[in-house]
């Protein structure tokens, strides 16, 4: 009974000292050698996939050359009138997409417009000048026409009077008569020739006054035409700076174009170009778009180091000497399936990277 009681404030029948101990220590001790095995095959997988990656980052950079000074370039045609005006009509925005030839801007014309109509009456007038040049040099030449049969008859007959003069048939006084008529028709045949000649003269004047005339009138009108200003390129409009009721100047600068055609400036390291040429392929990301890779080719590489094209380009005979990695332009043109994909703006940052396999 007094067993039974002690067996309840214990919660259990004391364990007798003989009996066989727990195997629970037993079962510790493997999971504890089983972590100490776990934890170098940790490592040892992480030492491989590093090695396996490292030998990989080697073997592509032996076959590929990277750049992140790069960015996208682009020819932007600058709109610059050539005849100064009054703006009337201003057709565009900023950013608005325009094809080549369409109008951007509308000068007034009433000033140019008067112009040409005076340049046409001055062509008119001269046209007419050489109508009248033209008429006189007919008269003159049948002017000369009527003399030359009067200094032919005249010749004649002074021959004839020096063969009776000589046979008595005729009088001095006679012979005298018909040899004064003789030089007279042809002092009269010379003038009228001469006068021919500066009538001929006279319409070659006014046929170079018409020209003239006509070459201010082609010129009045050129400069009627350049009051329409148009695009040269398609793209897309950018920095408009100009607005209706503005006197402009020949040679101010009203806006940009930035046509669709982009390509990339890489100033790659000269250290990097042992291996590059032009037509390999490119791959490359930019800061906009970090999530999506682009695809363009080598175009060309510069036949000189950016430096060389500065405004100072360095002189090393000049001073201390300190030698620079120098860095030469690469251009890379760019797929044009990208550009529907993304719209790529020049100036953006790029990250490029040209598979140099030989």
């Amino acid at each position: 009974m007094a067993e039974t009681q002690e067996q309840m404030k214990t919660g259990g029948p004391k364990q007798n000292a003989d009996e066989p101990k727990s195997v629970e220590p037993k079962s510790a001790e493997k999971k504890s050698g089983a972590r100490r095995l776990l934890v170098p095959t940790i490592f040892g997988a992480i030492i491989l996939s590093g090695a396996l990656y490292g030998w990989h980052i080697i073997q592509y950079n032996k076959i590929h050359e990277s750049t992140d000074d790069a960015q996208i370039d682009a020819d932007i045609s600058p709109i610059i009138p050539r005849v100064s005006g009054y703006v009337a009509r201003v057709v565009i925005g900023d950013n608005d997409h325009v094809d080549s030839g369409a109008v951007l801007v509308q000068l007034d014309v009433s000033d140019l417009a008067l112009k040409v109509k005076i340049a046409e009456a001055a062509v008119e007038n001269a046209q007419s000048a050489v109508r009248a040049a033209e008429a006189n040099a007919a008269v003159a030449r049948a002017n000369v026409g009527t003399s030359d049969v009067n200094h032919r008859k005249t010749a004649a007959d002074l021959s004839r009077a020096r063969g009776l003069l000589a046979g008595g048939a005729i009088t001095q006084e006679q012979f005298d008569a018909i040899q004064a008529a003789a030089e007279s028709a042809d002092a009269q045949f010379k003038s009228v020739t001469d006068q021919a000649s500066a009538a001929g003269t006279q319409v070659v004047v006014a046929e170079s006054q018409v020209k003239q005339r006509q070459a201010d009138l082609d010129n009045t009108n050129l400069q009627f035409a350049y009051t329409t200003i148009t695009s040269p390129v398609a793209g897309t409009v950018a920095k408009k700076n100009v607005q209706v009721g503005e006197y402009i100047q020949a040679g101010q600068p009203l806006m940009a174009i930035t046509p669709a055609n982009l390509w990339i400036t890489a100033n790659f390291k000269e250290t990097q170009l042992e291996d590059m040429h032009p037509g390999q392929p490119v791959e490359f990301t930019l800061d906009s778009y970090p999530d999506s890779v682009f695809h363009g080719t080598v175009q060309s590489i510069s036949p000189a180091t950016g430096a060389k094209f500065s405004l100072l380009p360095p002189d090393n005979a000049s001073g201390n000497f300190v030698k620079v990695t120098q860095r030469v332009p690469v251009k890379i043109l760019v797929d044009p399936r990208d550009y529907s994909r993304s719209p790529l703006r020049p100036g953006m940052s790029v990250d490029v990277t040209v598979s140099t396999i030989k």
